[in-house]
This record gives structure tokens, C-alpha cells and sequence, in this order.
């Protein structure tokens, strides 16, 4: 006869007990959810929907799935783990720069003004999120293949050889009057901190800057409202420009951003203007790339 060995058979015991609780955990999460998004929902202007039909139960759920997806892929990919402490500093930074605090305090009281709801609910999702998205922005493995393309790119306008797809852009280089608005241009990303070897006309390969830029131009109505001014890009942005173009035919380190990379070459540039031709390649898509990660 064959004999059990005492911690399986307390093994194969515990089993349903713990699936009974996966089960009644994924239930709170998708109630707090729902609790969270009703308030939302009552604060939301116009005509507009009954909440279940703009929230049924079974998209709640999937919020919840992919959620989960997210902390495992986080863990699995990047071996990262969300720490209380981490959980603490945003429920901080969440009421310490909340726009809405009538409405913050509406979700608190949806979630019975009990403080690990409110962390797990809210302050939770939002860091995997953000930790989630800033490895895989700065994942150098998973974008090389479009990291290349723009290296490439830039091999071929030095060899002076056309590059299809590029698009010009004409900064003012002198500052707007004071009569005019600061520009409104929007960035594509946020700024991150720059790790570029700019510091003279010379440049190579490995020169990168990390940052985004508003290459789009700013809003505004009158004869100016399409002009680009050099003063609405950011700071790093402008260094590497001005060293790195400064005249026709000057050509860019690679620049990644958070959403791509780009690389410039310099058109025309007057004492009042400048004119590059950019060409630009999106990383991969953040959300084809989750879509494929299994929890």
C-alpha cells in the first residue's frame, strides 16, 4: 500500500479553502471598483447613462483582470514588487495634490472611510500602472528593433542618402513678445531626466538624450497661431538642437522619448529661425505588448 506523505495530503486539503478566498478577494476588489467608479459616475456633468450600463459587472471584472495582469507582468518581467511603503507615499502624494477633494472624500466614504481599502483601491492600481509603464518605456531590449531603424535613419543622412517619412519643423529662435501667450504646445510624454553627451559640435551614435518635446505647434488663434517657438521645447531639448544643428545639413544623435525615438537634420538656420526635418519611430506599443503577457 501506498502511503501519502502527511503534507501532501495537507496540501490537497487547503486547496479549495484557497481558491474559496481568491474567489471572495477578487469579489472586494470588483466591489471597491464599482464603489469608486459610482462616485465618479454621480459627479460626471450632461446627460449621461445609467451607471450599470456604462459599468456592468462584467467590465468591472475585466478592470480587475488586467489590473492583476499588470502587478504579474511587473513581477515576472522586472522583478518588481509593491512595497507598503510605496503604497503610503502615494496615498500621500493622492491627498496631498488631489484637484477634487469633495470628490476624494466621497470615494473614501464609498469605501466605508477604511484607509487599506482606500490604498489597495486606488493608490494601488495607479503604481502598478506607472512602474508598469516607465520599465517598459525604458525596456532597451523589447525597443532595439526601433532603436536600429533610427540609428539607421541617421547612418543614412550622413551618408547624405534620402530617408522617406521625415517632416520639417521651423523654430523661432528669438523669443515671442511679451504681448503674445507662452506656448501651449503639448509634450508627448513627460520629461525624463537626460543622459546626453552633448557638449560640442561633436557627437556620435551613443550620444542619447532622454526626453520628450512638443514638436506641435501651440494653440492659439491669430497670424501666429501655427508658429513654433524654439523657447516651448524643453531645456535639454534645446541644448542638444543648438549644438548639434547648427547648420544646414547637421544631423542629430538618435533622441528617445518615452513613446519613440527621433532623429533631426538641420534645413536652414538664420539668427531668427531654424528649420530640421525629423524622423521619428514609435516604440512598441505598451498596450499589444501587455495583451500578449500571460498572469
Amino acid at each position: 500500500m501506498k502511503i501519502i506523505p502527511i503534507f501532501l495530503i495537507a496540501s490537497l486539503l487547503l486547496l479549495p479553502s484557497l481558491a474559496a478566498e481568491r474567489v471572495e478577494d477578487f469579489e472586494k476588489l470588483c466591489a471597491d471598483r464599482t464603489a469608486i467608479e459610482r462616485v465618479y459616475h454621480a459627479h460626471r456633468l450632461g446627460t449621461k447613462p445609467a451607471f450599470e450600463e456604462v459599468m456592468p459587472p462584467a467590465l468591472i471584472g475585466q478592470i480587475i483582470r488586467q489590473d492583476q495582469q499588470k502587478e504579474a507582468a511587473l513581477s515576472k518581467m522586472y522583478g518588481v514588487e509593491i512595497t507598503p511603503a510605496m503604497i503610503a507615499a502615494e496615498t500621500e502624494r493622492i491627498n496631498t495634490t488631489t484637484r477634487a477633494p469633495e470628490v476624494l472624500a466621497e470615494i473614501r466614504h464609498a469605501l466605508g472611510d477604511d484607509a487599506a481599502r482606500f490604498a489597495r483601491a486606488m493608490a494601488h492600481p495607479i503604481i502598478v500602472e506607472r512602474e508598469l509603464r516607465r520599465h517598459f518605456d525604458n525596456d532597451h531590449h523589447l525597443h532595439a528593433a526601433k532603436r536600429h531603424e533610427a540609428e539607421q535613419a541617421r547612418e543614412n543622412l550622413l551618408a547624405k542618402n534620402p530617408v522617406p517619412e521625415m517632416h520639417a519643423t521651423t523654430w523661432q529662435l528669438t523669443p515671442r513678445s511679451l504681448s503674445e501667450p507662452a506656448g501651449s504646445s503639448a509634450s508627448p510624454a513627460p520629461l525624463l531626466s537626460s543622459s546626453s553627451t552633448a557638449s560640442s559640435s561633436a557627437y556620435t551614435n551613443a550620444a542619447t538624450a532622454q526626453f520628450a518635446q512638443p514638436l506641435t505647434p501651440r494653440e492659439g488663434t491669430g497670424p501666429d497661431k501655427d508658429r513654433h517657438y524654439f523657447e516651448d521645447l524643453g531645456p535639454e531639448l534645446q541644448k542638444v538642437l543648438r549644438v548639434q544643428l547648427q547648420k544646414p545639413g547637421d544631423v542629430s544623435a538618435v533622441i528617445e522619448t518615452p513613446v519613440g525615438f527621433l532623429v533631426f537634420q538641420a534645413r536652414e538656420k538664420s539668427p531668427e529661425t531654424l528649420t530640421a526635418a525629423t524622423f521619428s519611430t514609435p516604440k512598441r506599443s505598451y498596450e499589444d505588448w501587455l495583451a500578449q503577457q500571460k498572469q
